[in-house]
């Protein structure tokens, strides 16, 4: 054999040695990598990013801190030991403020990478190593507990006391942010520091929302599909501006002289709504499935107090009444929202507890304070405890841009002088209906929302324009949209899923089982153990008519 022949056939053994090593340190597709074949968890500290290696425009990030962490968590939400990094992307605009990030790094990494989203107006970074954030699955395993790189932001605005937590919304690149780029910059900053890590990207990446967070979670799918293999968008305020203008409807109708209801009022008209429509499922359980019948079926009216006069906490007044009905009824407008609406559909204000249906409710004040009616009566300036704080702070701030406008008596329907700025505001949310790019690089979407959501029929109105936009069955190759009956925001007296929807979403894109109507929502609240089905929209669980009706095997999904 000749000698150029002997050194061809060493270098190709030594090569293909090489690659045979470098697999399981690369760690292959479900495995994991435990040991980093990059920077170690101390060497991070010392990285920056450039601007040219971010998606869109920023002065660049530098990593502030990067520390191994223990382990910790207990049951089935314990995770193992990581490098914890933190740092900040720089703006463009001097005058806005940095983002801020937090990255997981797991010893023990299963190749994947899952990002958190935000809540309300956002301002802090979600906990990496807790499940406060993720809601309807806080009960289940963390993403770090399953070996997943986790990274969240907070959205690009820091919260500061004494200062309304919209006010950020003056800054327009801190607005954009807010509003969806701080997603993006933060998704490329934290792939390269995961391959900085690591040695490698991760080979599927994950996005979980719920509301503000949920509406983030729609804003990846449409404006950076080939980012992610899998979406959970819950209970997505989708569009902040609609959601504000609906918000600052319902406290509209509520400042009316009498019109604001005190406990006991709602514990009548709750209990109203379930005499007419607890039974309509099959079953008194205490939930309405149904709730597209109990609207139809329900009239406020047996509610009324003899002669419309408030004569006390069994019955409603005539002005409490009118007051339901314009929280509950669409409202036409003069400018468009969200994807061109020229309207906002309502509250199902009939369906939810708005924090009287079960007194003594552990979640009574969280209710009270997402209700249309809030924990104290709406007045202005707002205050924290009123359902209208959060919604005025957009108007005010991001929209207005006068702290001193009084959003109880602007006109709606025309905008008071704000409709091109509203229509402005709202073209930043979430509003694109076309989600073919996100289908084509095979990205699937878990929609969820509760039926009793203030927001639920915008998260309905948003399903069936996408379906109008591609078609019912194109949507329905990598679409779920399902409604729990009886959910409401963060909390609910009545029905409060716990669902593990990382692994629902992970078994749809890796191993194409499709979720379909075979997913099993755990109850919190009202009846905590007992399970449902969750039902493909717009069916709902129906009880059979027999076995246990604590139980999901008792029931089947319907329509009507």
């Amino acid at each position: 054999m000749s000698s150029t022949r002997k050194k061809s056939q060493i270098a190709l053994t030594a090569a293909l040695m090489v690659t045979a090593l470098a697999i399981p340190l690369a760690g292959s597709f479900g495995g994991e990598v435990n040991a980093a074949p990059g920077k170690r968890c101390s060497d991070l500290a010392r990285v920056k990013i450039p601007a040219h290696a971010i998606g869109l425009p920023t002065g660049g990030a530098t990593v502030a801190s990067a520390i191994s962490a223990d382990a910790g968590g207990t049951g089935n939400q314990a995770y193992g030991r990581h490098c914890l990094v933190s740092g900040t992307i720089k703006p463009v605009d001097p005058a806005a403020p940095d983002i801020r990030f937090q990255l997981a790094l797991p010893e023990k990494w299963n190749g994947k990478a899952a990002m958190l989203g935000g809540a309300g107006l956002n301002g802090t970074i979600p906990p990496l190593t807790n499940a406060s954030n993720l809601w309807g699955s806080q009960k289940q395993p963390l993403p770090l507990s399953r070996g997943y790189a986790v990274f969240s932001s907070d959205s690009g605005h820091q919260n500061a006391e004494g200062e309304h937590p919209a006010a950020f919304g003056a800054n327009q690149e801190a607005l954009r942010n807010y509003a969806g780029d701080a997603l993006k910059k933060t998704r490329d900053v934290a792939m390269k520091l995961i391959d900085s890590h690591y040695g490698r990207t991760p080979h599927k990446s994950y996005f979980i929302g719920y509301s503000k967070g949920g509406g983030e979670a729609l804003a990846v799918a449409q404006r950076w599909p080939s980012d992610w293999n899998g979406v959970v968008a819950g209970a997505p305020g989708w569009n902040v501006t609609a959601v504000a203008l609906e918000g600052l409807k319902a406290a509209q109708a509520t400042a009316v002289p009498g019109a604001w209801l005190n406990e006991a009022e709602r514990h009548t008209l709750y209990q109203g709504v379930l005499g007419a429509c607890d039974a309509l499922d099959g079953v008194r359980d205490g939930v309405i499935s149904d709730g597209r019948g109990c609207e139809a079926r329900f009239d406020p009216a047996t509610l009324r107090c003899p002669g419309g006069a408030d004569t006390g906490d069994s019955c409603l007044s005539d002005v409490q009444l009118t007051a339901l009905k314009k929280i509950n009824d669409p409202l036409s407008l003069s400018y468009a929202v969200g994807t061109g609406e020229s309207s906002i559909p309502g509250q199902p204000v009939y369906l939810a507890d708005h924090g009287g249906g079960v007194p003594g409710s552990v979640h009574k004040d969280m209710l009270f304070q997402l209700s249309a009616y809030g924990a104290t009566p709406p007045a202005f300036p707002p205050t924290p405890r009123m359902g209208m704080f959060l919604a005025d702070g957009v108007l005010r701030h991001m929209i207005a841009g006068d702290p001193g406008f009084n959003t109880l008596t602007m006109d709606l329907a025309s905008g008071s002088g704000l409709a091109s700025r509203i229509e402005a505001h709202s073209s930043l949310f979430s509003n694109i209906t076309d989600l073919s790019p996100f289908r084509k690089n095979g990205g699937k979407l878990l929609l969820w929302t509760g039926g009793a959501e203030p927001a639920a029929r915008t998260t309905a109105q948003y399903h069936s324009r996408v379906q109008a936009t591609m078609g019912p069955a194109r949507v329905s190759s990598f679409l779920r949209y399902y409604e729990v009956p009886g959910a409401q925001h963060g909390f609910s007296s009545a029905f409060h899923p716990e669902w593990d929807q990382l692994a629902t979403i992970e078994n749809w894109v890796e191993k194409g089982i499709d979720p379909k109507n075979d997913v099993v929502v755990t109850d919190d609240a009202g009846v905590p153990g007992r399970t449902r089905p969750l039902c493909l929209y717009p069916s709902w669980p129906k009880y059979t008519g027999s076995g246990d009706i604590g139980s999901a095997r008792s029931f089947t999904c319907a329509s009507r």
